[in-house]
């Protein structure tokens, strides 16, 4: 059997200027658990720093383009050339993008297998892209002149889903949709993430929001929840990468009215784990079927970080075992904050619940040893 797999990233996490996403972060997690089972893994990432050829970081090789910042279909002969030159037995591809068409090729004419994993809920959704571009604010003009682009998107990405040999999906939910909408079915495989060492945890209560800061997240309510909780002894924290420039200004301005929220920038994947362990609660405010699993609740419920999610309940694991609460509304998740800083054995029983239910369903060896076994059956 080839043992050589080859992960197709938007990024990889070794580039200083990549935004942390949760395929970034999973692909990279995914392949450092397989070369450890003696797996040859090589990846095809886009660098924003300007990173070229190709570069061996812990391990895993890396085959740099430049960053696509409108379409990556002028670099389909190029990917496809070196996937010739790496000559993979598997390819892995995770999340919806044109780069699921290209792989699904690849593997079609080259005899390899090609597996699929979805990460957000909507990634599981057919005309993905048409719907997205129609809700855009742009004039008639550049609607009629880039639609066109969308449709292509949308035809490369769902061939790829059709014709991927091993769906991987994070929740029954999506399991569901992908069914209705592709009439394929597939396999739930959580995220995986390293067992942190045991958390310590000091006053004040600290309260954590951490990720891509743009509207689909609603970092706004966060600072609104932050207000609400001004005169609790508390310290709310604001971490991750504003792409937008106007939004960040408008983030900012917001943030600067109160004394109790900092924001601490953008933080390397390796630092963001002591963050989210030293907190007491992490925060998520995305929109309603946004998010599938996110890696920060993986990350947080190992580390015993309690989580407060606003609309996203992953096949309702954090009502169901105790993990947090998904409230519903700023005003509920208030009412939980006060709970968890006036009842410290409140904090202590949800705190225990995340890591003992984390360490049974979320170690990435546990993943990987999923995934080895899915991608080669039948090999």
């Amino acid at each position: 059997m080839n043992k050589t797999i080859c992960f197709l990233t938007d990024a990889f996490i070794s580039d200083p200027r990549a935004t942390i996403t949760g395929p970034m972060v999973q692909t990279y997690l995914l392949g450092k658990a397989l070369m450890k089972r003696g797996w040859n893994v090589q990846y095809i990432s886009f660098s924003k720093s300007g990173k070229r050829g190709t570069e061996i970081y812990e391990g895993l090789t890396v085959y740099w383009l430049p960053y696509r910042n409108f379409s990556v279909l002028p670099q389909y002969f190029q990917i496809q050339k070196i996937l010739s030159k790496i000559n993979p037995g598997f390819c892995y591809q995770r999340g919806r993008d044109p780069l699921t068409g290209f792989a699904a090729r690849y593997c079609l004419c080259h005899s390899a297998v090609f597996t699929w994993a979805s990460a957000g809920e909507s990634g599981v959704l057919t005309r993905k892209y048409r719907n997205a571009f129609a809700q855009k604010k742009k004039s008639i003009l550049k609607k009629c002149l880039l639609y066109p682009l969308a449709f292509i998107h949308d035809v490369i990405t769902e061939y790829g889903i059709r014709n991927a040999h091993h769906i991987i999906v994070q929740t029954d939910y999506q399991r569901n949709q992908l069914r209705e909408q592709f009439d394929r079915d597939g396999t739930v495989i959580k995220s995986g993430h390293p067992l942190p060492e045991p958390a310590q945890r000091n006053l004040p209560l600290k309260i954590l929001w951490i990720g891509s800061i743009k509207p689909v997240k609603q970092p706004e309510l966060f600072i609104r929840l932050a207000d609400l909780c001004k005169r609790l002894n508390s310290e709310f924290i604001m971490a991750g990468q504003i792409p937008d420039p106007d939004y960040e200004k408008e983030i900012k301005t917001k943030i600067k009215t109160l004394p109790n929220l900092r924001y601490i920038g953008p933080v390397p994947f390796q630092e963001s784990q002591s963050l989210i362990s030293g907190s007491h609660i992490l925060v998520n405010t995305t929109v309603k079927n946004y998010e599938g699993l996110p890696n920060a609740f993986v990350q947080a419920w190992l580390a015993g970080t309690v989580t407060a999610s606003l609309e996203s309940d992953p096949d309702g694991v954090i009502e169901k075992h105790q993990l947090g609460v998904r409230s519903g509304s700023l005003e509920k998740m208030y009412e939980f904050i006060l709970q968890i800083h006036d009842q410290p054995e409140k904090f202590e029983s949800l705190s225990r619940n995340a890591r003992e239910f984390a360490i049974r369903n979320f170690s990435i060896d546990s993943i990987a040893s999923q995934v080895e076994k899915l991608i080669t059956s039948g090999s």
